[in-house]
């Protein structure tokens, strides 16, 4: 059984019965105690369950904890879990950590990755940042840290399979008097010949205004992107300077990145 399988089975059941003991867990997944434990704190650390003696519970499903720590994902965690990309994802998001440094201002694009970007970022430690984005559930991840200035630009709120989002032409009017540093975002197909494409044409607008006004770009891309092509052509691929993937992303693809001089990141 894959450990996004044995995640959704140990949150499903505790959603069903409040706690469970870790025995219990591992009859439930037919996974050892050390993997079982492993998995328990994972989900913790995703916010997604409280770890007890000998066991877990179910966390009340509350926008910010008493902590001050998000817990958003607790609504979305059967979507969440049900997403066979979900660990490609969270391991994109991680890594773009690295690339945030004190005194950024970044733009954070909309969907579930760029969610898993703030949520790790919260949890970084890193002071001075101010995150702009249309992601409203990234800006949930973000709203108790005082440390992260978080503005979360207007539009009509669109929700999506794991994610939530503000977008209308007014987004790019309040766009024009910001300046960023950085932009992370994520797409729905790449293709060597047809490009970068999204689903969501109405996003089109944003990300070429972006696109054409911010010099330090990434592209957040697990490997289930790659050979797909979505409805609108946003542009080609040595159009965005870099690129964080998973190690196992297609191999035609890195080389084309590496030809066009494009920076790789892998997770």
């Amino acid at each position: 059984m894959l450990a996004t399988e044995r995640k959704k089975l140990i949150l499903d059941h505790l959603d069903q019965n409040h706690t469970a003991t870790t025995q219990a867990l591992c009859n439930l997944t037919g996974a050892s105690l050390a993997t079982t434990r492993r998995d328990l704190s994972q989900l913790e650390e995703d916010g997604l369950l409280q770890r007890t003696h000998g066991g877990a519970q179910k966390l009340e499903r509350s926008v910010v904890n008493e902590q001050g720590a998000s817990n958003y994902f607790q609504v979305f965690s059967s979507i969440k879990m049900a997403d066979d990309q979900f660990e490609c994802k969270n391991a994109i998001a991680h890594k773009s950590i690295e690339l945030i440094h004190s005194g950024d201002i970044l733009f954070v694009g909309a969907g579930f990755t760029g969610s898993l970007l703030c949520r790790h970022l919260n949890k970084s430690g890193k002071k001075g940042i101010t995150v702009v984005t249309t992601n409203i559930t990234g800006a949930l991840e973000l709203a108790s840290n005082r440390d992260i200035s978080v503005f979360l630009l207007g539009g009509n709120v669109h929700l999506g399979s794991n994610h939530i989002e503000t977008l209308d032409e007014s987004t790019i009017q309040n766009l024009r008097k910001l300046y960023f540093d950085k932009l992370f975002f994520t797409i729905d197909g790449a293709d060597l010949e047809y490009g970068y494409s999204i689903t969501n044409r109405a996003q089109l607008p944003l990300y070429n205004y972006l696109l054409k006004n911010i010099k330090d770009i990434y592209m957040l891309i697990n490997e289930s992107k790659f050979n797909k092509r979505a409805f609108t052509h946003l542009c080609s691929l040595d159009s965005i300077p870099n690129v964080i993937t998973n190690r196992n992303a297609p191999t035609q693809y890195i080389e084309y990145f590496k030809k066009h001089d494009v920076n790789v990141y892998f997770t």
